[in-house]
């Protein structure tokens, strides 16, 4: 378990019994949050998991380069922790409807839900992580509020089997894009 709770710090990459993490200001109010539009071209971003359980942190840096697809968008996402591992993750989403959009990556078991509501987008979905040997599966409730041009605040919650067991938080920051 220790091995688990070591591993998880996943961004976007996103607890089933709380529901998704209220973020201040996610009242709509600001910026229209549109994925393709938000998170096309790079960006970088700041943020720690804090493991619930034992309190533990564990911080890390990521680097996110988006790509304008025919269905919506591909965003790669290299992740260097504080401990020197890394990881790379990419997602595809594809737009399914307005303000809908399912999302795949190759440790995300099934399809990743996300909703844009104003200047929020919520993300859900499950994950398979690599602990040691073994993997285990956990659930993300991501947040993404759009604070303003090219600023973007993700809390997520994490959970398994629907016991709480960290947290996620990142402040994004992605360069304008080119005309």
């Amino acid at each position: 378990m220790r091995r688990l709770l070591a591993a998880l710090a996943l961004p976007l990459g996103l607890t089933a019994c709380a529901g998704a993490p209220k973020v201040a200001g996610e009242d709509g109010s600001g910026p229209a949050f549109a994925l393709e539009r938000t998170f096309a071209g790079r960006g970088t971003g700041r943020g720690v998991f804090r493991n619930t359980l034992t309190g533990s942190t564990r911080p890390f840096k990521v680097v996110f380069n988006g790509r304008r697809t025919a269905q919506g968008l591909e965003l790669a996402e290299d992740i260097a922790y504080a401990d020197g591992e890394t990881e790379r993750h990419v997602w595809r989403f594809r737009r399914v409807g307005p303000g809908r959009y399912e999302g795949r990556r190759d440790d995300v078991v099934g399809v990743a839900t996300g909703v844009e509501s104003g200047n929020t987008l919520r993300l859900s979905y499950d994950v398979k992580l690599k602990t040691g040997g073994s993997t285990a599966q956990v659930h993300f409730e991501d947040t993404l509020v759009l604070r303003g041009p090219g600023a973007v605040e993700n809390k997520a919650r994490v959970s398994k089997l629907g016991v709480p067991i960290g947290t996620v938080d990142i402040a994004i920051r992605m360069a304008a894009p080119r005309r």
